[in-house]
């Protein structure tokens, strides 16, 4: 009985089992029926999501019911508000969308996250939400490479090089994937093009390309056979070969075991650094900040994809054309703003945007014209009247009701004239290249609300990407936490509910034209001397010129007009205070804690220009300054981004910053100061902890080594002596404190060219580490320094000393 008894009972389990199961299939049959609407979501490029970047969100839309009009929108939640912080900002990117029945259409627009957060994506009709997804990135990745070619899988040996113990995320991207903006670019740490017909490409997507790379980026080219069809549709400047030909190499000493390898061959106008004899195997150009690589062969062809030491080139291409560049942020914490979104950056400048100057006055002659009326009635209009009715008297009444009504007219003009306007701080940053004239231009724009209500806010003057800004110590209260809704068709924006007196902002990127600069710096006599000449139609109000913790201002630039700098290299040191550049605009922020906004504009102007200062990577961090490159810095009043509220232009202030770094040119007979040639990372045969210590410190997780380039441009006929490197550590420690007791000891060693093998030297960090004559180069005094250790260490940041003859 009891075995019966089981049995019922198990043939009872069983069949409510397939009773739930079938009725949730009929609820999931009903509910597809029920919704004709279906949405499918993809975010980042194949998955792969990069934070702090613009990332596309690409959603397909099926309409199995009836024609529908409505719009789309994609919301991106506060991240702010979502890690339990806040207020935030939050963006709602809206598109207008018309769908027949049995249709399907694609759509793209580009979103930014500094968290993994979830991602609505609705459907809109009639204000009612009638389908949605909702989506969290989860294929999170650091470092990003971006490959065009016909061959599936190209390059997917570089994740598996894993330079620096980094595992790229490979995007495989056909033409279409390809963005045609260089802004949006920017998310890839390198784009590769090999066996791919770039002729297919747009003039949009080439365009961008080159914004891309100046700005920069990395760009890798495979050639080889397939030369014509890689390099067809490039523009020629950025390609760092004339190619004419191909040949083959029978076995190729400088990649040893490579048989039969096609080569491309032409004239270099870069600079080889492999090569076999006389013929080029790699070659890279710098083009404005970003750098582009060829490799003379095709990375696809047997004789390469089958050899043994593909992972290792690719790893040591990887990262000298990236760990200097565009990834040197997410690794480093240096070189720009990388992975960090301009949301994120705007919080630096919450305090200046919301510092609005006062409304000036109504115009003279409206207030001369209110007091010669009010005069008029007052005096002799009043008394003509008065006489002509014989009431004099009556003036008692008459002259406190023409004061009355003059009083309310005077109210009433004000009001019309500057009650009701709309007030808007803008501060925009230039990143301009010397001779170049398109620049990545980041804005960030308050806008104060005189009423309640939704304000429309139009941005014209090209694509941009907007997103909103986080109002950290924003003084002006926003209920609506920075709502932001953008219409990606028309550049347009909403803010929805905004109360009296509320600021609300947002950022905005574009790549566009921009202010024409051409500068040079040289060094002579141990000192960095330049020109910086304003070739735009813009009026500089102010410049400085910066090198580490020096500076120099240059007054005032017309267009058209030139002015001339020298300086003495150095360093700060948070010893001996606060680094020079914080006095360059002193105000009450640069010494103590915030105080009370000043009304005085001069003050503004102080704190705005402070404020605008910090963000760049001349200010060093926590007051240490140890590059110094020169980096030039105008400021203008004029406007990059043309705003409009509710279709007028609001009372704005404008305060914009024209950024220009300038690369050291040719170096002559003198002391070479440290910080002027930086050591270059060009291969890394260790796991990196990514920004594991202050920016600029490489600190390896383990074992290993980090070579370091020095390349100084010496003046023809000179010679580097007395040759060190400079390592500049305020931490005070050459290697990191190990499990057991003591410090990891660091071994140096330099590359004698005169033997071509490594030779030990005595690595000093901080300090001065000797380099010996054999390990200088006597044509170029090119040095080559590797750092190692068998356990966990770090290395300060290098640059080479030595005397110029």
């Amino acid at each position: 009985m009891a075995r019966c008894g089981r049995r019922l009972a198990t043939r009872a389990g069983v069949a409510i089992s397939l009773a739930a199961i079938g009725l949730f299939a009929f609820v999931t049959v009903t509910e597809a029926a029920a919704n004709p609407i279906q949405i499918s979501v993809q975010t980042g490029y194949h998955n792969n999501f990069k934070l702090g970047q613009w990332m596309p969100v690409a959603v397909d839309i099926t309409n199995n019911g009836p024609a529908l009009d409505g719009r789309l929108e994609i919301q991106v939640d506060s991240a702010l508000g979502a890690k339990g912080g806040g207020p935030g900002g939050t963006a709602i990117y809206e598109v207008p969308i018309s769908l027949a029945g049995g249709a399907t259409k694609h759509f793209r627009t580009f979103v930014t996250e500094d968290f993994s957060v979830p991602i609505a994506v609705r459907l809109i009709r009639d204000n009612k939400t009638i389908a949605s997804r909702q989506v969290t990135p989860a294929n999170l990745t650091s470092l990003l490479v971006g490959v065009l070619s016909d061959r599936a899988s190209a390059l997917d040996e570089l994740a598996a090089a894993r330079p620096g113990g980094f595992t790229p995320g490979i995007a495989h991207l056909a033409a279409a994937d390809l963005p045609d903006s260089g802004l949006v670019l920017r998310a890839f740490d390198m784009i590769a093009i090999d066996d791919f017909a770039t002729d297919t490409l747009t003039g949009a997507q080439r365009t961008a390309l080159t914004d891309y790379v100046t700005a920069g980026g990395s760009l890798l080219l495979g050639t080889g056979g397939s030369w014509r069809k890689t390099l067809a549709g490039l523009q020629s400047g950025i390609v760092p070969m004339d190619v004419t030909g191909s040949t083959i190499l029978a076995a190729p000493a400088s990649l040893a075991g490579v048989r039969g390898l096609e080569v491309a061959t032409g004239t270099p106008n870069g600079i080889a650094w492999m090569s076999e004899a006389k013929q080029p195997l790699l070659i890279e150009k710098q083009l404005g900040e970003g750098i582009v690589t060829l490799a003379t062969f095709d990375w696809n062809q047997g004789a390469i994809a089958a050899w043994s030491g593909e992972s290792t080139l690719l790893r040591q291409v990887f990262v000298r054309s990236t760990f200097g560049f565009g990834a040197a942020q997410t690794i480093f914490g240096v070189g720009g703003n990388g992975a960090i979104s301009a949301s994120q950056r705007g919080t630096n400048l919450t305090q200046a945007l919301s510092n609005l100057p006062s409304l000036n006055l109504p115009a003279w002659w409206l207030i001369g014209s209110l007091i010669l009326v009010y005069v008029l009635l007052v005096g002799p209009v009043n008394y003509v009247v008065l006489r002509a009715m014989n009431r004099r008297a009556l003036a008692w009444i008459t002259v406190p009701a023409i004061a009355i009504v003059a009083a309310g007219g005077a109210y009433g003009t004000g009001l019309i004239t500057k009650g009701t306007s709309v007030q808007a701080n803008e501060l925009s940053i230039i990143h301009v290249e010397s001779g170049w004239d398109r620049a990545y231009q980041e804005a960030y724009t308050g806008i104060l609300a005189p009423t309640r209500g939704d304000y429309q806010v139009g941005v014209a003057g090209g694509r941009t990407m907007i997103s909103p800004l986080y109002s950290y110590g924003n003084p002006f209260i926003d209920p609506n936490q920075g709502l932001l809704r953008i219409d990606t068709a028309n550049d347009a924006i909403t803010m929805p509910g905004m109360s009296a007196f509320t600021l609300r902002g947002f950022a905005s990127e574009s790549v566009a034209l921009a202010p024409r600069v051409e500068a040079t710096a040289t060094v002579a006599g141990g000192k960095l001397v330049g020109t910086v000449r304003n070739a735009s139609t813009t009026l500089f109000s102010d410049g400085v010129v910066l090198a580490g913790n020096s500076f120099q201002k240059l007054g005032a630039l017309a267009p058209g007009a030139s002015a001339t700098f020298s300086l003495q290299p150095s360093f700060a040191n948070p010893a001996n205070g606060p680094p020079a550049y914080q006095a360059i605009y002193a105000n009450s922020y640069s010494c103590c804690p915030p105080q009370p906004q000043s009304s005085s504009d001069a003050e503004r102007e102080a704190e705005i220009k402070f404020s605008v200062l910090n963000m760049l990577p001349v200010n060093g961090f926590k007051g240490i300054v140890l590059s110094s490159a020169p980096t030039v810095l105008l400021w203008t009043k004029q406007s990059f981004q043309d705003i409009t509220v509710n279709g007028n232009h609001p009372h704005s202030y404008v305060e914009s910053a024209v950024v220009l770094t300038l690369p050291v040119g040719q170096i002559s007979a003198g002391t070479l100061g440290a910080g002027v040639v930086a050591g270059r990372v060009v291969d890394v045969e260790a796991d990196l902890q990514t920004q594991g210590g202050p920016p600029g410190l490489a600190v390896t997780q383990g074992g290993g080594s980090v070579t370091y380039d020095f390349a100084p441009q010496l003046a023809t006929g000179s010679r580097l002596s007395e040759v060190s490197i400079s390592a500049s550590n305020p931490y005070g420690i050459k290697g990191v404190p190990n499990s057991g007791s003591g410090i990891v000891a660091v071994k140096g060693q330099a590359w004698d060219w005169t033997k071509s093998q490594w030779v030990d030297v005595s690595y000093v960090d901080p300090g001065e580490t000797v380099i010996p004559d054999s390990a200088v180069n006597r044509a170029t005094g090119e040095v080559k320094l590797k750092v190692s250790a068998g356990e966990a260490f770090s290395s300060g940041w290098l640059s080479l000393t030595g005397t110029v003859k």
